[in-house]
């Protein structure tokens, strides 16, 4: 069973743990996308029996981009080495075999892990449950957002994903008819800040708020702030 936890063009979180005890009352593996996920909603690897769980450097754990970081089962482990044919980019058996020398199979990208250890050491002063609260705090402030631009505007401006099933670190949000994403990202960054198109069939109807990695509430308010601008210089000349 493949998962994606948080989904970046939507703005939607998967719950994890009722999945995961699907797949073990079916004797299946779960493997989740968490590119979006680790460090800004809570992923709980071991108590909710994950089998794989992959991330990215360059989202929520707020480092540059260029490594990819991986949980792996047990039972995973064992699974794969029944497999006949494993390839060679992605082998679990031989990043283990290496993992125990505390090396990589081929060269890594050393300043890439300088920078994953101060920040590590940055997420666990923090703390980690910290951390998740921050990213809640910054998606209820967005949430808030578009309720309160819905009233002044006087249109309908949504989330995509429903109350209940949204992601803490990043919103996709519904435009109202005659609205163009492209313009608005445009518009925004015109003010000095950057937000998301859309993806596929929503690019013309949406735009997107990351709130994620070192980001704060202040910060993220100033970019609310923008956001509020464009939309009625827009909603002005409709």
């Amino acid at each position: 069973m493949t998962v994606v936890h948080s989904e970046t063009s939507t703005g939607a979180l998967t719950a994890l743990a009722p999945l995961a005890s699907c797949a073990r009352a079916h004797d299946t593996l779960i493997l989740v996308d968490s590119v979006t996920g680790i460090a800004g909603a809570p992923v709980e690897t071991e108590a909710w029996d994950l089998d794989v769980v992959l991330t990215g450097s360059q989202k929520a754990l707020a480092l540059p981009p260029g490594l990819a970081f991986a949980a792996v089962s047990e039972r995973f482990v064992q699974h794969a080495s029944r497999a006949t044919s494993r390839g060679r980019y992605f082998d679990v058996l031989e990043f283990e075999q290496y993992a125990k020398k505390n090396q990589t199979p081929n060269t890594p990208a050393l300043s890439l892990l300088y920078a994953t250890l101060l920040q590590g050491e940055a997420i666990a002063r923090e703390g980690v449950e910290a951390r998740w609260q921050r990213h809640a705090a910054m998606a209820a402030t967005t949430h808030e957002w578009v309720a309160t631009m819905r009233t002044s505007l006087g249109l309908p401006l949504d989330t995509v994903a429903a109350a209940g099933e949204r992601s803490p670190t990043v919103t996709g949000i519904r435009l109202p008819a005659g609205f163009s994403g492209d313009a608005l990202v445009a518009a925004v960054q015109r003010r000095g800040f950057v937000v998301g198109g859309g993806y596929g069939k929503l690019k013309a109807s949406t735009f997107r708020i990351g709130h994620m990695g070192d980001h704060t509430v202040p910060g993220l308010v100033r970019c609310l702030d923008a956001v509020s601008d464009a939309l009625h210089e827009m909603a002005a000349m409709r």
